[in-house]
């Protein structure tokens, strides 16, 4: 199936939905998908990674970034392009170390391997050319530098349960409470359409990352990936 996700309609369609863009999130994930930011941010920090100057890509309403400000960064960049999303990061969250601006993937206001730690929460599936993307994530990241992917991947082996309730239940869910047409169809097409994690890492590699670490939080459905610039 062919998706759009041309600037124009991500943008769009999540302008429409983030007033309730976080209750969904929470609640589609029992709140674990707060455990798993917690847990980047914990593996950042057991592993003393420099984190002085931080990106969060498809910052959305920046619960990632928020989650960041845990590692005490000198600065927090969060980048997304949705204006209404990033309207709610500046309602719940006055902190002057979060740097909110409309940007895209493809084309960050940053300088050169100025970056230490680039994250990306349930985002990079979004993105319209991934390899445009994932260039321009290396050009700002610092030699030795860290890109974090949090994301639902496509799944290895079938299950058929999981996809019932992900293709067929949770869009239904997701459109009463929502209240928008598209966005939760969208959801479960963009990820079926998605790269497996392990496509996804061959991917990232052929772009000059080496995978340091990748964790399974759910159902070998939602994962962690940790890579490093070469």
């Amino acid at each position: 199936m062919k998706l759009d996700k041309s600037r124009e309609n991500i943008s769009s369609m999540f302008d429409d939905i983030a007033g309730r863009y976080d209750f969904l999130n929470h609640f589609f994930t029992a709140n674990l998908d707060k455990r798993w930011r917690k847990g980047i941010v914990k593996y950042i920090r057991s592993n003393n990674i420099k984190c002085d100057m931080l990106v969060d890509l498809a910052s959305g309403t920046g619960d990632m970034a928020i989650e960041l400000l845990n590692l005490t960064p000198l600065k927090i960049y969060a980048l997304d392009i949705s204006p209404k999303m990033l309207d709610m990061l500046k309602k719940k969250c006055d902190d002057d170390r979060i740097i909110i601006e409309v940007a895209e993937s493809e084309n960050m206001p940053l300088e050169s391997s100025s970056v230490d730690i680039v994250t990306i929460g349930f985002g990079i599936r979004n993105f319209s050319n991934l390899n445009k993307s994932l260039d321009e994530i290396y050009r700002i990241l610092r030699p030795d530098g860290l890109l974090i992917v949090l994301e639902m991947f496509n799944l290895e082996k079938r299950n058929i349960l999981f996809e019932f309730y992900f293709t067929k239940i949770m869009p239904v869910l997701g459109k009463l409470i929502s209240r928008s047409n598209t966005a939760y169809s969208y959801l479960h097409n963009s990820v079926m359409n998605f790269k497996t994690v392990n496509q996804f890492i061959d991917l990232a590699s052929n772009h000059g990352f080496i995978h340091e670490y990748h964790k399974n939080n759910f159902q070998k459905f939602v994962y962690s990936v940790f890579l490093r610039k070469l």
